[in-house]
């Protein structure tokens, strides 16, 4: 089974993304490690009857295939979960940063946004899943409370538009409020007390921490809000809690900008993101001087005004009111220095001329007077003076502060800086596309291609769907490897499987690999070859070559791009990145789709799956592709395997549609959409059934149900023996024909979700047991109690057993024959 856990104490953002990641990966079982967060615990009741959280203890590990970790990335805070890191995949979805020790995730995404339901919505959004209301509203609590209402500096556009999203979905925006930050109760309100008597701030740095402690017995309220309402309060920088529990001591952080609580809370084995940190620790005056002392080394440098002015500096030499404006108005600033030179690079300053004096200057008819008689006061700050201590000097000169420094008795102006430069966010200085795409991978992936890119100096590419879905951030558990001339599959696998444990499989033939970590990370490595197709349809003819002729086979241009391990440099032959900002998917040549037709239903399957759309080229290549004549001597092996692996797609009857209105879906397979209702009502296979391919198969049999010879179209696919036979009996059960003769084989997966999503009313008969003869049934046959009686029970069991007799009335007339008829002699 698939589990959906987050870490101990949940907060909104916690629970909400466990609540978005079951829509995500449906029949998870989403499971409670820990308790609940302070306001959770009020709200849980409303929330308990729709989310179905499990207790962990309640939950076998052995029968965990797979982990969807969401608002954490630690092993250490998911209780007995930590005992399947390394030996089941894990999927981590996470708005904390990266950090040593953190759970090897093959799939999922892992981003500094402010929530970690940020990361999850583009994904419900991505794949048109419905939301209700309530789990709207509790998303959007995860985002409110995370970014403390779209106030601190880890906000970020994702935040905003996933906010956006949620609210159009029904959020209830004025209840979130009462949600997260409630009223404080008698005994928050006694613990803020304690705090406000002991607070102090302590300045490092230019950083004003407030240091605040208390002391507590039994029941401790959350005190998240109140490290808020302290900071608002004071005006500090962050605030650091001191909460003493007997032996155990809290530590909360909370930091508005410039320092990461962090890492600095891991200095005493802490943890939680840059804005947000939590710590429990034993012997709080140590713990604490510690913290205190190792301030300043987790600040960032504060940004100065040297690096945040406008430069050089324009000057008005003294003129005129009537001149003063026109050079102003030319310019297009708001005001200008008036400066007499005073040589050497030194200026007199006599002040601001403002476009708004003057111009009230001129209503009054004083155009031709001096401008020196108009001056704003002009204030000078040195270019090292800190931001944060700036905004002062704003007010006292009007909005504008010049950047210089003393020279004799003058100035040397080296800038101006404005109120708008103030709130103007700076860029952070981008790193290489290929730094940010190796980044950007699961955890689990990003390590084992850096132990590569060490252990092979040259030949090895991340490629195709790895680097397209990277790019997009949502990667999965797979990755594919191409491994130029000289690089052989099996050195490369056996020396993954070496470093990280787990299997491989070679194909020599084909120069190909799979290899399978302990982890659960997947990756193919394929040694790069080219491709000549000698007809259309054909199976390809290859033979081994350079990468750039690898990337020249493949079928869409965004599935043609290569990340170099050793470089770090991204190959893009043919504008797949330009194609991925546009959302377009075009082949790479017009004759792409009649070389293989099977590329049309791929475009399909990743357009649905990905909100792609394909391009004109595309459309313009699908006519002479369809042509019977080509589509005769395509391969129907690969045509059949890419209609399978759009089936296990979740976006499967958006594909479907796709090659239906592409008018592709009948010349490729005889087959035409149907009705999308019983689709919805299938549901996971049972617990006891479980299996990858039993969705699927429930789905093609619907898909072949709906058509106009389903046993021949099943036919033509080849499918497997018990899947024509399931298929026959749903036609059956169409045709009103009686089915106690099916009842075992409807038991059995996936006939059994096909079934019910057909004919939901027979859901109570299937629940049914199968009636079978008992020994009351023998003695109204007129046989006398004893020993015959249970040596017929047992005949008929075993002929049950063989399927010789299937529903009760054939066991009836077998045990007739058997009492003594005359057509079978008794038993001796």
């Amino acid at each position: 089974m698939r589990v959906v856990v987050a870490h101990e104490n949940l907060d909104f953002d916690a629970l909400g993304s466990m609540a978005l990641a079951g829509k995500l990966f449906p029949g998870s079982v989403l499971v409670l490690v820990g308790g609940l967060e302070g306001p959770l615990k009020e709200i849980a009741p409303l929330l308990e009857d729709r989310l179905d959280l499990v207790p962990a203890a309640e939950v076998s590990l052995g029968k965990v295939s797979e982990v969807v970790l969401v608002d954490n990335a630690r092993p250490e805070r998911i209780g007995p979960f930590k005992a399947l890191v390394g030996r089941v995949p894990f999927l981590v979805y996470d708005h904390h940063p990266r950090a040593p020790g953190d759970v090897p995730a093959v799939g999922g995404r892992v981003a500094e946004v402010g929530a970690t339901v940020s990361l999850l919505v583009p994904l419900l959004r991505e794949r048109g899943l419905p939301l209700t209301p309530l789990e709207a509203t509790l998303a959007y609590a995860g985002i409110w409370e995370d970014t403390g209402g779209f106030s601190f500096p880890s906000t970020t556009p994702w935040d905003l538009e996933a906010a956006r999203f949620l609210a159009e979905r029904g959020a209830e925006v004025p209840r979130v409020r009462t949600w997260v930050r409630p009223q404080l109760g008698e005994d928050a309100r006694s613990v803020l007390k304690a705090l406000l008597k002991t607070a102090r701030v302590v300045e490092k740095g230019g950083f004003r921490l407030l240091l605040a402690r208390a002391e507590e017995e039994g029941y401790v309220p959350a005190l998240a809000p109140l490290a808020h309402t302290l900071l608002d309060l004071h005006e500090a920088d962050g605030v650091l809690l001191v909460l003493r529990l007997g032996k155990d001591t809290l530590l909360i952080a909370r930091s508005r900008g410039r320092l990461d609580v962090a890492r600095w809370l891991a200095r005493v084995g802490g943890g939680g993101h840059p804005r947000a940190a939590f710590a429990r620790v034993r012997g709080a005056r140590g713990a604490v001087g510690r913290l205190l002392e190792s301030l300043e080394a987790f600040l960032e440098p504060e940004a100065r005004l040297v690096e945040a002015m406008t430069s050089p500096v324009e000057t008005l030499a003294p003129t005129s009111v009537r001149e003063a404006l026109r050079l102003l108005e030319e310019r297009g600033y708001g005001a200008m220095p008036v400066a007499v030179p005073l040589g050497g690079g030194a200026v007199r300053l006599l002040g601001l001329a403002r476009r708004r004096d003057l111009r009230k200057a001129e209503r009054l008819g004083l155009s031709d007077h001096p401008v020196e008689g108009f001056l704003a006061r002009a204030v000078v700050l040195p270019p090292e003076t800190p931001l944060s201590r700036v905004e002062p000097y704003l007010k006292e000169g009007g909005g504008r502060v010049l950047v210089g420094e003393r020279l004799g008795e003058g100035w040397r102006l080296l800038g101006i800086f404005t109120r708008t430069d103030l709130y103007r966010k700076r860029p952070p200085g981008e790193k290489p596309l290929g730094e940010r795409l190796l980044e950007a991978l699961p955890e689990g992936a990003r390590r084992v291609l850096l132990a590569l890119k060490e252990a092979f100096p040259q030949g090895i590419y991340l490629v195709g769907g790895s680097v397209r879905d990277a790019l997009l951030g949502r990667s999965g558990p797979d990755i594919d490897l191409v491994l130029e001339p000289g690089v052989r599959a099996g050195e490369v696998a056996r020396f993954l499987v070496e470093r990280f444990g787990g299997s491989y499989g070679l194909h020599y033939a084909f120069g190909t690999a799979r290899v399978r970590l302990s982890f659960g990370l997947v990756l193919d490595l394929a040694e790069s070859r080219e491709e000549v197709y000698p007809y259309p349809g054909a199976l390809p003819q290859v033979r081994p070559a350079p990468i750039a002729k690898d990337l020249e086979r493949r079928d869409y241009t965004v599935n043609a791009m290569a990340l170099s391990l050793a470089s770090l440099e991204l190959l893009d032959p043919y504008g797949g990145l330009k194609d991925l900002e546009l959302r377009l998917l075009r082949p790479l040549h017009p004759l792409a789709f009649v070389e293989d037709p099977s590329r049309i239903v791929r475009g399909a399957r990743l357009a649905a799956r990905l909100a792609f759309r394909l391009a004109e080229e595309a459309l313009s290549a699908l006519p002479p592709a369809l042509l019977p004549e080509v589509l005769r001597t395509a391969s129907r092996s690969r045509l059949r395997d890419e209609l399978f692996l759009t089936l296990e797609e979740e976006t499967f009857y958006g594909a479907l549609a796709l090659l239906e209105e592409l008018g592709a879906l009948a010349p490729l397979y005889g087959l035409r959409l149907p009705p999308p209702e019983p689709f919805g009502r299938l549901r996971p296979p049972r617990e006891e059934a479980r299996g990858e391919r039993l969705l699927p198969e429930a789905r093609l049999l619907l898909l072949l149900f709906f058509q106009e010879e389903p046993l021949g179209r099943a036919q033509a696919l080849g499918l497997p023996r018990r899947l024509q036979e399931g298929l026959s009996v749903l036609l059956k059960a169409a045709g009103g024909e009686p089915l106690e003769a099916e009842r075992e084989a409807l038991e059995k997966e996936p006939l059994r979700s096909a079934f019910l999503a057909l004919f939901p009313e027979k859901e109570a008969w299937l629940s049914q047991r199968r009636r079978v003869l008992m020994g009351r049934d023998l003695l109204q046959l007129g046989l006398k109690p004893g020993p015959r009686v249970g040596e017929i029970l047992r005949r008929v069991a075993e002929a049950r057993t063989r399927g010789e007799v299937r529903t009760f009335a054939e066991e009836l007339e077998l045990a007739r024959k058997l009492v003594g008829d005359g057509t079978l002699s008794a038993p001796q």
